[in-house]
């Protein structure tokens, strides 16, 4: 590298007046300019000027980045490109002249012609079309700060000993340039440190709202560092994520808002996770080849150049991330700066650690009504099936969950039915699972949280999760489970399923608390309504067949004669009587008599409509049935002499439409009955073989010359006799 070296002392002093002149202008020059920038441009002109070079750069040193910026620049005809390369930094290490200045102190020339000169300054010198190019240290107090250089473009100069004795002269007084230049600017950035910490503190008094608390810390970080960007994400170790709460940009441009909201999970990016665990302050380049890869695509990604990361802190309790962005050039941040950081960091981990306190203190209050709200919904009600319903219902609001479905567990059977589903989009379709029943034999894990009361999460993306369990997910694109046993007296007999279709959610301790609280209210709410249906059952029921008894039949005939009227539809009746029973009865005994009522039972319940049609025990030997809206035969319209009255009804009856019914007509159902009893062999409790029995049957339909329950019983009655008359085992129409 070609250089010349010049001692202290040199020949010549003809200049020496015009050198204490052109300094003296200098000195008066930073005296005189309150203009920082103004300040520095007008010493490089004055030392420009002086040397009658074409250009003069001035340098800030800053050591603890050890890197030159590009402080002032003064040319007669600066271009574009002169004025973009102002606030550049230059790492020292990848200029090899300037760092031999810095670290000897000496003034050092440089030809762009000269063989010797490194490739890497040949390189710089020719990119800029420079021919000629002295430099010299800027020292104060014996600390080096800066670097002043005189560029030649025109023509090759070669600098004599007076230029280089002004040039000295002068570098003192850049020195002293520079050096107020970093006071002021240390003290505008303390004055905007400042400033900064007073804004977010008085927001953090002022802002109730975290998303406007955090908005304001990210626009004063931001504004306080002067990046081009700044974001705060909040961290949710449940969920090993972070999400984007808060984000400023400089220029915000179309559809900014989009980055609101967003959630990345740590695992796809491990070094975020290692700073926010890490606790300190970490700087990256996308240049810098230690850069995490997934980091350097995420930020080519986003045109990100440099990013400055604030871990958020309280407590040793990691709760976020500030992040500050450049997209214009790679930056490096000062100590100032850095520490400035620190301190926003500071607030906003105070801001997040406040909100979530707030946040908690809401969520148990509202936890607490929720649990009054469900108590009192559930008190409302002792029809099992509204339990059930409203324990679904409200347990899946209070959790925010986007279904809940309850079923019923057999432990004897090693089963479960789901019985219950609700779900917060009514439209989609419900699961085909609903009363089907399922054995547990090959999830024994799901037995062992049930008979142990467990609440326990299961997560689609668990590489640990039952085969089954995972089977059932795909089937359905569930991705979260929290399952609640339903307990009562220490015995499971339900649980309650609450899933998530949209995310993969882990449910917090607060979440699983409350669904704690919420199983054990509804197991109470749902067995004092097992219970009630007991009694009810128990008061409206036959003691030895599990049919409806004599009373609660007409109550039954009666309200479905008033559907019928209201709706316009028949109602057909069935009164059925075993063939020859008391002698039957004497010969095998009651107890046999009473093994035949119960299996003719279980001969009505398979021919008739669960639900819908209605069996009872009229009395002894005699059964009921009765078939909402079914006519006598498939032609009901010949059949059909309605009540005026019963037309005109009011259509907002609480009432709803009977259901389809027989299609074929009564006459149809009972052929089958009377069938199928003739073909069932009746067995004694003792398991013995019993004599055949047979059935006789009536069929009267409503309004066929009847008008009220009593008469309808009565024309079936007739038609019942009329079949025993006829020779029993068969069956009769009321014409």
């Amino acid at each position: 590298m070609a250089s010349v070296w010049y001692a202290d002392t040199m020949g010549g002093h003809s200049r020496e007046p015009e050198v204490f002149g052109v300094a003296s202008g200098v000195s008066f020059a930073i005296a005189d300019s309150p203009d920082l920038d103004e300040m520095l441009s007008l010493v490089a002109r004055r030392v420009a000027e002086a040397l009658g070079v074409w250009e003069c750069n001035i340098y800030e040193y800053r050591p603890e980045s050890d890197v030159l910026v590009a402080t002032a620049l003064w040319s007669p005809e600066p271009t574009a490109r002169d004025r973009e390369w102002l606030g550049t930094a230059y790492p020292v290490a990848e200029r090899p002249s300037y760092k031999l200045l810095l670290r000897e102190r000496a003034v050092r020339e440089y030809q762009a012609d000269d063989p010797s000169l490194g490739t890497q300054d040949a390189e710089i010198m020719r990119r800029w079309g420079e021919l000629s190019v002295l430099s010299v240290p800027l020292v104060f107090q014996d600390l080096v700060i800066g670097a002043l250089t005189l560029v030649e473009k025109r023509a090759p100069r070669r600098f004599g000993p007076d230029d280089l004795r002004l040039l000295e002269m002068l570098a003192v007084s850049a020195a002293v340039a520079v050096h107020n230049a970093r006071m002021i600017r240390r003290e505008a950035e303390q004055n905007r440190r400042l400033q900064a910490l007073l804004v977010a503190g008085r927001a953090m008094n002022s802002i109730t709202r975290l998303a406007d608390l955090l908005a304001t810390i990210a626009r004063v970080a931001r504004e306080a560092l002067d990046t081009a960007e700044a974001a705060i994400d909040t961290y949710d170790p449940a969920n090993d994520s972070i999400t984007i709460v808060a984000y400023d940009p400089r220029d915000p441009g179309p559809g900014w808002e989009q980055h609101l909201g967003r959630t990345y999970q740590l695992i796809d990016f491990p070094a975020d996770r290692a700073i926010l665990l890490g606790g300190e302050i970490v700087e990256q380049r996308v240049s810098d080849p230690a850069l995490d890869e997934r980091n350097r695509q995420a930020m080519l990604d986003n045109g990100e150049k440099a990013m400055l990361t604030v871990p958020l802190v309280l407590e040793n309790v990691p709760m976020g991330l500030l992040v500050f962005i450049e997209t214009e050039a790679e930056r490096r941040f000062t100590r100032e700066e850095r520490e400035l950081a620190a301190a926003l960091g500071e607030q906003a981990a105070a801001a997040i650690h406040r909100a979530e306190l707030l946040e908690r203190t809401e969520r148990q209050n509202r936890q607490l009504g929720l649990l009054l709200e469900c108590t009192r919904a559930l008190s409302k009600s002792v029809e099992l099936d509204e339990v059930l319903a409203s324990v679904a219902r409200t347990t899946a609001e209070a959790l925010g969950a986007e279904q809940c479905q309850i079923q019923e567990y057999d432990a004897a059977a090693n089963t479960v039915t789901p019985v219950v589903f609700w779900q917060r989009h009514a439209e989609r379709p419900v699961p085909d699972s609903m009363r089907k029943t399922f054995s547990l034999a090959d999830e024994p894990e799901e037995r062992a949280f049930l008979d142990a009361g467990q609440v326990v999460q299961q997560l689609r993306s668990d590489p640990e999760l039952a085969a089954p369990t995972q089977a059932i997910m795909d089937k359905y694109g569930d991705l979260s489970y929290l399952n609640v046993p339903l307990v009562f007296g220490e015995q499971p007999f339900g649980v309650m399923v609450l899933v998530e279709t949209e995310l993969e959610r882990r449910w917090s301790d607060d979440d699983v608390a409350l669904a704690r609280a919420l199983g054990e209210q509804a197991a109470v709410a749902i067995e004092h309504a097992r219970l009630y249906q007991r009694v009810q059952d128990q008061a409206i029921t036959d003691g030895l067949t599990g049919l409806f008894n004599h009373r609660y039949f007409y109550e039954r005939l009666e309200q479905e004669i008033a559907r019928a009227r209201r709706y316009g539809t028949p109602v057909s009746l069935l009164m059925i009587d075993l063939d020859d029973f008391k002698a039957f009865n004497d010969r095998h005994g009651h107890l046999a008599g009473d093994a035949v009522l119960r299996e003719m039972a279980k001969v009505l319940g398979s021919e008739l409509r669960a639900k819908l049609d209605i069996a009872a025990r009229y009395g002894g030997e005699e059964f009921a049935v009765i078939l909402p809206n079914t006519p006598m035969v498939a032609v009901p319209e010949t059949q059909m002499e309605m009540d005026l009255a019963g037309k005109l009804a009011k259509a907002g009856d609480a009432d709803t439409p009977p259901a389809p019914g027989h299609p074929r007509g009564a006459e149809e159902v009972a052929e089958r009955i009377r069938r199928r009893v003739g073909a069932t062999q009746f067995t004694g409790s003792d398991g013995r073989r019993l004599t055949q029995l047979t059935v006789s049957i009536g069929v009267a339909v409503f309004p066929h010359r009847t008008s009220s329950p009593e008469d309808l019983v009565g024309t079936a009655d007739a038609a019942l006799y009329k079949a025993k008359r006829a020779g029993k085992n068969r069956v009769e129409s009321y014409a």
